[in-house]
């Protein structure tokens, strides 16, 4: 090997541990912290003194949805440990509905910490208290109620801050956030709110992560950064999350016009709303990182100025989880074009020194699109071969780092075997314009479109530009300074990249595997120049950088295939549902597993056939349905109180109830029935039609979740001289006891979710407007 390829695989490997080591940092920066014990400092956040609240509150393990007998026990342990405290809590009740529908009575818990500037506003901190009816929800949100309470405890300890700090424990919010609508619509102390602090969790472990704010994200993000001692966050998560069809309690408080911050922590997301949800599997380092984050920002933002809350964008990121970079984002374009202006001032310079040929940048400029390309499709076609092979059943599997690393190291030799050959036509300069080109192009446009999302290539780009000029001005480069214009901005791009990439499973699961790969295969393009000492690399040093990479992805995409997707410590989500039809008397087992495929033991306690389209008209679950016993089951009413015409319609009041004392009930309307004007007990109710038609095909439904004896009434009106069929449905949790020989059937790897087994009844009820 002579000396050029010697220098090659120098460089190669240094980049690799230079990589590796930034890979490291970024999984240790984000481990949570250590839990202080019971006997830290009484000005401090404990986690172990949390755990122990938590464990008063709750009990032993158990749903306590809203309106249930065990949600009011919790309630009741809430209330006492305020009082223990100092505080003097306040219970506040309001009935409340959701714009898919749903309503309830809830019943929050307020306690509040006078401030010293009285009427200058208030922070509000807050978590929800109700759990899913199928998880004990320890972690969703049992750690948040935890943190509160022990923060409350904190600040009786504390000097008092400049304004008054609201703690709200709030009721409902699995049913539709309605313990917090509740509190903005109809709570006094509401009107006093500037900024808020909302933690909730969306798994049972990881890092405490700050991933939606205010409109006035300039402020808030300066107020973390200068408060938070252990960050994790990034402005592609607040980008993110506001286009996903996912909402927290701050959705309410950013509707009210609150500004703050929301915290969650995202980790085994397959124990999210299940029985794994439970004491065992909460994590005291994402319970202490929860509290220290939220302690920090409600403190801060209760001695900042509240007068003036500007709506400003900032773009901002954690640097290995010590510090908080961030700016604002008007300037992001700036920095983006001067970027480019630097870039192309070295080009023209290195094409005038006949350094760098038009036919190699050219080439440098197509190596680069192809790259990107042949990851795309290659990505795209491996995710189609694990969909086959059955690796990927569900979103989130048991054992997903196979997955994680195949895709990732796809990417990796495409880079390199893409590079090794462009090289021979663009050389280093023509791969190393070309690159930087795009991605200053990249910048430009992702500053212009979407300023949160555009450090990822706006930072490694303005680096690139502002190293590479030792390599490019004098006219004779040096080859250490070329491989420093490599790896400098290469290690830039992996150190801004690697955080979110490494929280892109957690937060996207298997939807997020393409986007794995384009990740990693941008972040790694810059590599490629330095391929350019390869081409005389012979033997073991050939097969080392070049092929390695290809068998390491062959050899983890068999892993991904052989290991299993569920296990009993990350189950797949399958509900048993029993439903009977009180107009025909037919009854049916109705089985939804996640996958789309039917457990085995399951498959074999009964007869079922596959139904794709959903079990009822209204739900596009794919379900497996078998025959069942008829049971004597009281059917729904929904009862004609009263009916008026006017305007070309027909107005009516009704009064829905569940006549076997249900927990839920609803009314149904089919799609396209123009239905108006709806009040559910006097309240009312419009739904987000697009979110409605696309959970519920097209049907509007009302409900009650927590369904009192007397049933609720509903008002509408509906268009003159068109019938109408409205369904009246109930829902009770648990199955008859006719179906113990399903519930035995259910293997250890699959689980009940969310609403959990339930036993269903409908029945039609004809109108004539």
């Amino acid at each position: 090997m002579d000396r050029g390829a010697e220098r090659g695989v120098r460089a190669i490997l240094s980049s690799g541990v230079v990589l590796a080591a930034i890979v490291a940092l970024s999984l240790l920066g984000h481990l949570p912290p250590s839990a202080k014990p019971v006997i830290a400092s009484l000005t401090h956040f404990s986690a172990d003194r949390a755990l122990d609240t938590l464990h008063r509150i709750l009990g032993p393990d158990a749903p306590h949805p809203v309106g249930s007998g065990p949600n009011d026990a919790v309630r009741i342990q809430i209330v006492d440990e305020l009082a223990r405290f100092g505080y003097q809590p306040q219970v506040q009740t309001a009935f409340a509905c959701s714009e898919l529908g749903t309503c309830a009575t809830v019943t929050n818990v307020l306690a509040r910490l006078d401030g010293t500037e009285q009427g200058s506003g208030a922070v509000l901190l807050a978590a929800h208290y109700d759990s899913v009816p199928s998880s004990s929800g320890d972690s969703d949100d049992g750690t948040g109620v935890a943190v509160v309470l022990e923060i409350a405890r904190v600040l009786k300890f504390s000097s008092h801050p400049r304004h008054s700090i609201i703690l709200l424990l709030d009721d409902g919010e699995e049913a539709g956030l309605l313990g917090a609508r509740a509190f903005v619509d109809s709570h006094p102390w509401a009107r006093e709110v500037r900024a808020a602090v909302n933690v909730d969790a969306r798994g049972t472990s990881g890092p405490s992560l700050l991933f939606e704010t205010g409109s006035a994200n300039g402020w808030a993000v300066r107020l973390y950064a200068q408060s938070v001692a252990r960050p994790a966050t990034s402005s592609i998560f607040y980008d993110v999350y506001k286009r996903l069809p996912n909402d927290t309690d701050f959705t309410i408080f950013k509707s009210a016009g609150y500004q703050g911050l929301n915290f969650a922590f995202i980790g085994d997301e397959p124990h999210y709303h299940t029985r794994l949800d439970n004491s065992a599997n909460v994590s005291l380092p994402s319970l202490q990182h929860q509290g220290e984050n939220a302690l920090a920002t409600v403190v801060a933002l209760a001695n900042s100025d509240l007068s003036n809350l500007q709506p400003t964008e900032s773009v901002f990121f954690d640097l290995f989880g010590r510090k908080t970079i961030h700016w604002p984002a008007r300037k992001t374009l700036l920095f983006a074009v001067l970027a480019a202006i630097f870039l192309l001032g070295q080009l023209i310079w290195l094409v005038l020194s006949k350094r760098l040929a038009l036919a190699e940048f050219l080439a440098g400029l197509l190596a680069w699109l192809v790259i990107m390309v042949a990851v795309a499709v290659l990505a795209f076609i491996l995710r189609h071969v694990m969909d086959i092979a059955g690796a990927t059943p569900v979103n989130w599997i048991a054992h997903p780092l196979a997955i994680k690393i195949a895709f990732a190291l796809m990417a990796i030799a495409i880079v390199v075997l893409l590079g090794a050959w462009f090289v021979r036509r663009a050389e280093f300069w023509g791969l190393w314009g070309g690159i930087w080109a795009w991605w200053s192009v990249l910048s430009i446009v992702a500053a212009a479109k979407a300023p949160a999302l555009s450090y990822i290539v706006v930072v490694p780009t303005c680096v690139a530009a502002l190293f590479g000029l030792p390599a490019t001005v004098p006219r004779r480069s040096l080859s250490v300074l070329c491989v420093m214009a490599v790896i400098l901005p290469l290690a830039v791009a992996a150190i801004v990249g690697a955080p979110p990439l490494l929280l892109l499973y957690d937060a996207l699961g298997n939807r997020s595997l393409i986007l794995v790969s384009l990740s990693v295969g941008l972040i790694f393009s810059p590599f490629a120049p330095l391929c350019s000492d390869l081409r005389s690399a012979r033997g073991i040093h050939n097969l080392m950088v070049r092929w390695i990479p290809i068998l390491a992805t062959a050899l983890a995409a068999f892993a991904a295939i052989v290991v299993p997707a569920y296990s009993a410590k990350s189950p797949e989500r399958v509900n048993i549902q029993y439903a009977q039809d009180a107009d025909s008397g037919q009854a049916r087992w109705i089985v939804q597993p996640d996958s789309g495929r039917m457990p085995d033991p399951l498959n074999l306690a009964t007869t079922f056939h596959r139904a794709d389209d959903g079990a009822f008209p209204w739900d596009s679950h794919t379900s497996f349905v078998s025959s069942a016993p008829h049971l004597d089951l009281a059917a729904p009413t929904f009862t004609i109180l009263d009916s008026s015409q006017a305007d070309g319609r027909r107005n009516y009041t009704a009064l829905l109830r569940s006549e076997r004392g249900a927990p839920f009930a609803a009314a149904l309307f089919p799609p396209n029935t123009d239905v108006e004007s709806v009040r559910v007990q006097g309240r009312p109710v419009e739904l987000q039609g697009s979110v409605a038609r696309r959970y519920f095909n097209g049907w509007a439904i009302y409900s009650c979740a927590d369904m009192p004896p007397m049933g609720v009434q509903i008002s509408f009106s509906l268009p003159l001289g068109r019938p109408v069929e409205i369904r009246s449905v109930d829902r009770s949790y648990g199955l008859p006891a006719e179906g113990q020989f399903l519930l035995n059937s259910r293997p250890l790897t699959a689980t009940p979710s969310q609403d959990g087994d339930v036993t269903i009844v409908s029945r039609r009820v004809q109108l004539f407007p």
